[in-house]
């Protein structure tokens, strides 16, 4: 499951726009290595946080047991009706532009196709546990073999042409720390996914042997995989040619093979982005019912099917996410469900220090603590203020929504009401 959401569109569809915002090739790569460490700190903590409340839901879990009910109800609610359905709709865009690229079909007819995707796994989710499972299990295991051959040939075929050369503009002096920033955003994006384990651990046997491994090894194999395709593209094509491209293992492939090797790696592309979709589909309605179940939210909402899964917390999440991918662009969706990921998981991170303090012992525990969480949450900040000196509008987006979850904690809805009424 974390290696099947976390290698999704990111890596298909973001090292051209992480090379045309920084400009130079080893800035680029190294951005996509501090991206790997950076996320084997969050999984870290995540780890800590998900062994000491294996609970479904995750991080509002999380930020309720350490911050209160209401800051758990701003999480999970943010998460779950904002976040996710924007990540999922953003997946669906890339879905329907890959089928589009297959058939030659216009970005009109993309989108809808995309908005189709959504509703089809939705669909093939609502049939229960197992079959959202099989799907996962077989999506993933295909692209983590077919990735690794493209390594291989992408190196065995390539000269080196990608390591020289800049880009015209290229950021210079401080305006690299904004670029950074902004580049961040689809760095982030491709690896992020590595915490979602922690909505399904409930599910999960042995939760405190289990997730530490399921956090730590998916980050592994993901950033290995990562930085092995960035280094195998840089290997192939120009870097100005990487800049340009909206698929560029599809370009590499056209490279090496010409426009055969383009199709195979459109249809790749296409898996590996509906085990992504899939995926986020999969665990996001995980927190709808843990909040309803929890009377944070309508009972309806906790209902859960003869199949296993949480029936009305998916067509929820699933019509929010249509309507996002109806009207909305990739880059767009992206930025606002970035923007609202630097936010939320750094209130979520912060959750570790109230929750040591109360209880010292842990199934799992952070080493070199406080200094990891203190050093992923200041990261996380100073991007949030480079996006919001360089994309402003973003994040009083994400703000919005803060505000507008703030707002409906005070309103009464499920048996939990008394619970935010009590703060």
């Amino acid at each position: 499951m974390v290696v099947g959401i976390m290698i999704g569109s990111g890596i298909f569809r973001t090292p051209g726009l992480v090379a045309q915002q920084l400009g130079r090739p080893w800035l680029t790569f190294v951005a996509w290595l501090l991206g790997g460490v950076l996320a084997f700190l969050g999984a870290l903590c995540f780890a800590e946080l998900a062994t000491r409340h294996p609970k479904a839901g995750g991080k509002y879990v999380y930020a309720r047991e350490a911050f209160g009910p209401r800051i758990g109800f701003v999480v999970g609610w943010c998460e779950g009706f904002a976040m996710y359905p924007a990540a999922i709709a953003a997946l669906g865009i890339v879905t329907g532009e890959f089928i589009g690229r297959l058939f030659g079909w216009s970005p009109g007819v993309s989108t809808w196709i995309g908005v189709a995707a959504v509703v089809l796994l939705v669909a093939i989710n609502l049939t229960g546990v197992t079959s959202g499972r099989w799907v996962q299990n077989v999506s993933t295991s295909a692209k983590v073999l077919a990735l690794g051959g493209i390594v291989v040939i992408a190196f065995a075929a390539g000269h080196g042409e990608g390591w020289h050369g800049t880009l015209p503009g290229a950021p210079t002096g401080l305006a690299i720390f904004g670029a950074l920033a902004v580049a961040f955003q689809s760095v982030i994006w491709s690896y992020y996914g590595y915490g979602d384990a922690a909505k399904i651990a409930e599910e999960v046997v042995d939760p405190a042997r289990t997730l530490p491994r399921v956090f730590l090894f998916g980050i592994g194999i993901a950033t290995a995989l990562y930085l092995l395709l960035n280094a195998s593209f840089l290997h192939v094509l120009p870097f100005d040619q990487i800049a340009s491209s909206v698929l560029v293992a599809g370009d590499v492939a056209s490279a090496i093979f010409g426009p055969h090797g383009d199709l195979v790696i459109t249809v790749l592309a296409l898996l590996v982005v509906l085990a992504s979709l899939n995926g986020n589909i999969f665990v996001t309605p995980r927190v709808i019912f843990g909040l309803a179940r929890e009377g944070l939210g309508p009972r309806v909402l906790a209902e859960v099917n003869a199949g296993g899964t949480p029936s009305e917390a998916m067509l929820s999440v699933g019509i929010v996410a249509v309507a996002l991918a109806a009207t909305g662009t990739f880059p767009q969706l992206l930025s606002i469900a970035i923007a609202l990921v630097l936010i939320l998981d750094s209130l979520t991170i912060a959750a570790l220090f109230p929750l040591r303090a109360r209880q010292p012992d842990a199934p799992f525990r952070v080493p070199l603590y406080p200094i990891v969480p203190l050093l992923f949450i200041g990261v996380y900040l100073a991007l949030l203020v480079g996006t919001a000196m360089t994309q402003p509008g973003l994040v009083a987006i994400a703000a919005g929504v803060l505000v507008a979850a703030w707002g409906l904690s005070w309103i009464p809805v499920g048996r939990g009401s008394h619970l935010l009424s009590r703060e």
